[in-house]
């Protein structure tokens, strides 16, 4: 407590022994495949022997500045980025720092972590995150595709409530790479004014052009407009909370975070960005946008459609980030691509052969699956158990370039659309009224697997409503598509 013990040898009170177990490779074998990875294990290997420099003069102060930094990142409800990894963690900090149980900072933050407990009959633990704003934006989009009415209670309260989540504070980490751009985000917690991230952003927009087409004028969507263009990378992409951090050299460091301490530009939160700018742009053409936003989404969508070109895999796909994998990062291009094909022929000449990679992956029963362990072996791309959640995304793919017309429609792809949605239909479980508590049946899929990504070969989510709302948009988008192929039906 109070600093004067910076190590966490309590951590092995009963096995001292393993206080000195070894957390990188042997120096030589790193030598050998990695000098800069070497290079940072040595400075480590340094600081440990000089007993982390604790009698360095600078010492005193560097705690200083990074507990004032603890601090200041902590929310007014005691969270710290409205995840779990640095709540837990800033409470070590600070209880090393010599505060106490009572002190405000810390039992703030203990009862934002126990706002992620939850018990049922295996027992009490902790969630690794909630995601209010990502589900509640994902799910108004699966009831617009669905041709929920737009004025219905609960789809509108949905988006009342959207518009109370913008970040426009003076908070926000992401100022630093992007002192310019103006606020707008939108976070994927309850609180987190520190990190919005574009992609929840772009889903934001989409969940309002979809529910009122007149909002593209409005003030909620122009300013995250503002901020996703401020937030494009140099390599025309986006990352998904940083702009210009893409020093990956810093993942080769011992204690690399899941070799995470980057957000590089990736093809995924791209394609959902621009689905939402070609969204916006085609609504434009019957409702007034700013002419000049227009031109900046316009460029900004040529770059990011050069970056999609420079990222596909040689097989035709797209790597997930945020999704598991192949078949989530190909779907959201696809569904992005499609809104530019009319005046960009290199979003039209990426398509084909990112349908052709998805219908060809597809599995016997009509689904689509993908395994984990794609990251670490991408020769298993698109290959798994046909899951809700991954069927949706490999069927909104194919759906999105059959929509392009021209060389996107083809028997094939029609074969495919067909038997994915069948998958769909036939593995829907009904829940009779009497249980449903709504006043009739309703229908929902199962889903054990994992299909989101935390950080790729070391950390997965399973969002519980993954199985709902992206069933929910494949099944209405295909609705739409047979509609307009003279109303043929499944």
């Amino acid at each position: 407590p109070g600093g004067n013990d910076g190590f966490l040898d309590e951590l092995w009170y009963c096995s001292p022994a393993y206080s000195v177990i070894p957390y990188v490779p042997p120096l030589w074998d790193i030598f050998k495949n990695d000098l800069a990875a070497f290079a940072f294990a040595v400075i480590d290997k340094a600081l440990y022997l000089v007993g982390g420099l604790r009698r360095s003069p600078t010492r005193t102060y560097a705690r200083r500045k990074c507990l004032e930094w603890v601090l200041e990142h902590q929310e007014d409800s005691g969270d710290w980025a409205g995840i779990f990894p640095p709540m837990h963690l800033g409470l070590l900090a600070l209880t090393l720092e010599g505060y106490t149980l009572e002190d405000s900072p810390v039992r703030r933050g203990l009862e934002a972590v126990e706002r992620f407990a939850w018990q049922d009959q295996d027992g009490k633990r902790v969630q690794a995150c909630v995601s209010p704003v990502w589900d509640t934006a994902l799910m108004a989009i699966g009831l617009c595709d669905a041709q929920e009415p737009c004025s219905s209670p609960k789809l509108t309260a949905a988006i009342s409530w959207l518009r109370t989540q913008q970040n426009l504070g003076p908070q926000g980490d992401w100022r630093i790479y992007s002192s310019q751009s103006t606020p707008g985000g939108f976070s994927f917690e309850y609180y987190n004014a520190w990190y919005p991230d574009t992609d929840d952003t772009a889903a934001v927009i989409l969940a309002f052009l979809k529910q009122d087409p007149t909002s593209a004028s409005s003030t909620h969507v122009s300013l995250a407009v503002e901020w996703t263009l401020g937030m494009q990378n140099a390599d025309g992409g986006w990352g998904a909370f940083d702009t210009g951090n893409d020093k990956l050299f810093m993942n080769k460091i011992p204690f690399s975070d899941m070799d995470s301490l980057c957000d590089p530009s990736s093809a995924d939160v791209t394609g959902r960005i621009l689905e939402a700018f070609g969204l916006l742009a085609h609504i434009a053409k019957k409702q007034y946008v700013m002419p000049k936003l227009l031109e900046r989404m316009q460029a900004a969508s040529d770059a990011a459609i050069s970056y999609l070109a420079a990222q596909q895999e040689q097989n035709g796909a797209w790597y997930g980030r945020w999704g598991v994998n192949y078949v989530y990062g190909t779907s959201n291009v696809l569904c992005g691509l499609v809104h530019h094909t009319h005046n960009s022929s290199l979003a039209q000449s990426l398509m084909p052969r990112g349908a052709q990679w998805l219908c060809s992956v597809q599995n016997p029963d009509g689904g689509w699956g993908e395994q984990l362990h794609t990251y670490s072996m991408p020769e298993r791309a698109g290959l798994g158990v046909s899951t809700a959640s991954q069927t949706a995304w490999g069927l909104m793919g194919v759906l999105a370039a059959g929509s392009d017309g021209g060389e996107g429609r083809s028997v094939r792809k029609d074969e495919s659309i067909e038997k994915a949605a069948r998958w769909l239909i036939d593995r829907q479980t009904i829940v009779k009224a009497r249980d449903s508590g709504n006043g009739g049946d309703t229908g929902t899929w199962e889903e054990k697997e994992y299909t989101a990504t935390g950080f790729p070969n070391h950390f997965y989510l399973a969002y519980d409503y993954y199985r709902h709302y992206f069933p929910i948009m494949a099944l209405g988008r295909c609705v739409r598509y047979l509609e307009q192929r003279r109303g043929v039906g499944l």
